[in-house]
C-alpha cells in the first residue's frame, strides 16, 4: 500500500488537502449543493477536523506546526517529507518563536535555574580545556619553586636556575603567537603535555645537577607557555555565557594555585636525614616526578576530551564541524535549541570582528591589555619571590626557633581559599566587585605589613597579616582569567593574551633578579599597596562588567579606556 500510489484511500480516510510545491490532483467536482459532498464521495468519520492548508496562511508561528530548522529540545533532528531535511538555514540558525534573535551585543543571558543542574549539563565545556589545566598544575608547582618553596638542594647554583622557568614560558608563549589558529589545539596540547612530561622525569630521575634541573625547568616552562594562550582563548570560546567566569577561572587561576598549594605543602612538610645525601631522594625529586604524572594525565584527556573552538571552526567554513563541537559541548548530546542559538551567536559574533581590520583590531586591543598586563603585573607582585622572603623572616622573628610548616601551609591554604571563594561566586556576583574588593583591601593589608615590618623590633603580627593579604589577593585576580578570554578582538586574541603572560612573566623575572634589603623590605609592601590602590580607583571606571555577556558584548564594552556602562551595571 505504501508504494502503490494509484490506490484509493482506505474507508474511513480522507485525502489530505492539496499542499503548495506538490504536484496538484485533478480539479475536484463541484457540489451539487454547499456544504454536501456528491454522491459517493468517502465520508468523513465523527470526530472528524478538517486541517487547515500547510503552511498555515499566516505564516509561522502556527499551533501544530513544527517550525523550519527549529529541533525540539533533548529530540534528535527532526525531517519533514519523503526523507527530505528542510532547507538550510542562512540566518545563523532558527531561533525559537518567544525569543527573537538579539542584535545588540550587550544583551545578556539569563542562565537558566538550578547550579547542579547547569554544571552537568555543562559539565563537557570544562572537560574540553581540562587537560591544559593539568599542565597548568605543573605550572603552578614551578612558580612556587622558583620564587623560594624549593626545599634542601645539594648543587651549585645561580640565578638562571631559578628564573629558567619564566625565560621557558616567555619563549613558549612567543612561539604560541605563531600558531595562532593555524594548528589543532588538541596538538598543541599533546606536544606541550609531552614537554611537561618529560621535563618530569628528567628532573624526577636526577641527583644533584644544576645543568639538568635548568633544562627541566625549560622544558616545563615552554609547554606552559606553548598552551596558555590558545587554551584561555578555548575555554572563552567553548563556554556558554553564564558558564565562561567559572570555566576560565578554574582552568588557569585556580590551577596554577593548586600547583602552588601542593608545593608547598610537601616541600614545607619534607624530613631530610641528619647527614644528607646528594643521591638521596629529595624534594626536587619529588616535584618531577608530579609533573611527569600530571603531564600523562594531560597526553591521555587531551586525546580523548579536547574539543576544538566552533567559534574558529566556523571561521573556517566548516558550519558542520562547528555544529557537532556545539552538540559535543552540552548534555545531552543531541541537537537542541540552544545549539542553534549558539551557532547564531557565533556568527554575529565572526560577522562582527570579520569587519574590523588587523590595524584596527590592534588598536582596540590595547587599552584591554594596558588594564590586564597591570593587573597580571598585580598578581605576580603579590605572590613575588619578596613576599616570601618577608614571611620567612616574620615566621623566625615570631616563631623563635619553632617549626614553620604550619605557616606556610595556611600561607598555600590561604591563596587558594581566596581563588576558590571568588571562582565560585563569579557568576552571581560578577567579575568586577570581586577584584575591587580585592583591590582594596589587599592595599590597606600591604600598608598595614609595611608600617609593622621592622628587623629590628620584631614583626609582630606581619604573619597573620600576609596570609590575610592572600586570601584577598587570590580573590582579586581571579577576575583576569575570564576578562584575557573575553576582552581581545577575534583577530588577535591569541597574540594579545600571550602578551599578557609575557608581561606577567617579566615581572617575576624582575622581582627575582632584584636584591632584596632585609632593613628595607617595608619599602615593597609600600609600593605595592599605592599600585594597588591606583588599581582600584582606575578599576571602578576602567573596567566593565561582563558577567552573563555574549562575547561580541564583552568585547565592545573593551572598547576605549573608560567603561561606558559604569553606570547601568
Amino acid at each position: 500500500m505504501q508504494n502503490d500510489k494509484f490506490a484509493a484511500p482506505p474507508a474511513g480516510f480522507t485525502s489530505a488537502p492539496p499542499q503548495p510545491g506538490y504536484p496538484q490532483p485533478e480539479p475536484a467536482q463541484t457540489y451539487p449543493q454547499p456544504g454536501y459532498p456528491p454522491q459517493g464521495y468517502p465520508q468523513p468519520q465523527p470526530g472528524y477536523q478538517p486541517q487547515p492548508a500547510y503552511p498555515p496562511a499566516g505564516g509561522y508561528p502556527q499551533p501544530g506546526y513544527p517550525q523550519p530548522g527549529f529541533v525540539q529540545q533533548g529530540n534528535p533532528p527532526q525531517f519533514y517529507g519523503q526523507g527530505q531535511p528542510p532547507p538550510p538555514v542562512h540566518n545563523y540558525g532558527a531561533m525559537p518563536p518567544h525569543q527573537p534573535p538579539h542584535q545588540d551585543g550587550t544583551t545578556t543571558v539569563v542562565p537558566p535555574t538550578g547550579c547542579f543542574s547547569r554544571n552537568q549539563r555543562n559539565k563537557p565545556q570544562s572537560n574540553a580545556v581540562g587537560a591544559a589545566g593539568l599542565i597548568f598544575i605543573s605550572g603552578g608547582m614551578n612558580i612556587a619553586w622558583c620564587i623560594g618553596f624549593r626545599g634542601m638542594i645539594f648543587y651549585s647554583s645561580s640565578l638562571h636556575n631559578f628564573i629558567a622557568w619564566f625565560i621557558a614560558a616567555i619563549i613558549g608563549a612567543v612561539i604560541s603567537c605563531f600558531l595562532a589558529n593555524r594548528i589543532p589545539k588538541k596538538f598543541i596540547l599533546l606536544f606541550s603535555a609531552l614537554l611537561v612530561t618529560i621535563g618530569g622525569v628528567v628532573m624526577g630521575a636526577i641527583r644533584a645537577n644544576g645543568g639538568a634541573v635548568v633544562a627541566a625547568s625549560y622544558l616545563d616552562g615552554i609547554g606552559n607557555g606553548l598552551v596558555f594562550a590558545p587554551f584561555v582563548a578555548l575555554a572563552g570560546e567553548v563556554s556558554i555565557p553564564y558558564m565562561r567566569g567559572m570555566v576560565t577561572a578554574s582552568l588557569e587561576q585556580m590551577c596554577f594555585c593548586i600547583g602552588i598549594f601542593l608545593q608547598i605543602i610537601y616541600t614545607s612538610s619534607w624530613t631530610y636525614s641528619y647527614y644528607p645525601s646528594s643521591s638521596s631522594f629529595t624534594a626536587e625529586n619529588m616535584k618531577g616526578i608530579l609533573s611527569a604524572i600530571f603531564g600523562l594525565l594531560s597526553l591521555g584527556l587531551g586525546a580523548f576530551m579536547c574539543i576544538e573552538s566552533p567559534v574558529i571552526t566556523l571561521a573556517k567554513g566548516d558550519e558542520p564541524g562547528a555544529i557537532d563541537a556545539l552538540r559535543r559541548l552540552q548534555r545531552p548530546y543531541t541537537l537542541t535549541n540552544d545549539t542553534y542559538e549558539q551557532l547564531a551567536e557565533h556568527k554575529r559574533y565572526l560577522a562582527h570582528n570579520k569587519d574590523i581590520s588587523t590595524s584596527q583590531s590592534i588598536m582596540q586591543a590595547l587599552p584591554a591589555f594596558l588594564r590586564l598586563a597591570y593587573l597580571r603585573a598585580m598578581n605576580a607582585l603579590s605572590i613575588s619571590y619578596f613576599v616570601i622572603v618577608v614571611l620567612s623572616v616574620a615566621i623566625v622573628s615570631n616563631n623563635r626557633g619553632g617549626s614553620a610548616t604550619g605557616w606556610l601551609v595556611g600561607f598555600g591554604i590561604c591563596r587558594w581559599i581566596g581563588n576558590f571563594i571568588s571562582t565560585f561566586i563569579m557568576e552571581s556576583v560578577g567579575r568586577k566587585k570581586p577584584l575591587l574588593l580585592g583591590l582594596l583591601v589587599c592595599s590597606c593589608l600591604a600598608f598595614a605589613i609595611g608600617s609593622k615590618y621592622s628587623v629590628y623590633y620584631g614583626m609582630s603580627g606581619v604573619t597573620i597579616l600576609l596570609l590575610i593579604f592572600q586570601v584577598f589577593a587570590g580573590m582579586a585576580f581571579v577576575s583576569t582569567s575570564p576578562y584575557l578570554s573575553e576582552a581581545y578582538p577575534l583577530g588577535v586574541k591569541q597574540h594579545f593574551i600571550a602578551f599578557t603572560f609575557i608581561a606577567e612573566m617579566i615581572v617575576f623575572i624582575i622581582v627575582s633578579s632584584a636584591h632584596f634589603n632585609l632593613y628595607d623590605g617595608a619599602n615593597y609592601f609600600y609600593v605595592v599597596g599605592g599600585l594597588y590602590l591606583f588599581g582600584f580607583l582606575a578599576g571602578i571606571f576602567c573596567l566593565p562588567e561582563t558577567r552573563l555577556t555574549t562575547l561580541r558584548g564583552a568585547q565592545e564594552k573593551f572598547n576605549g579606556f573608560i567603561n561606558r556602562f559604569f553606570l547601568t551595571e
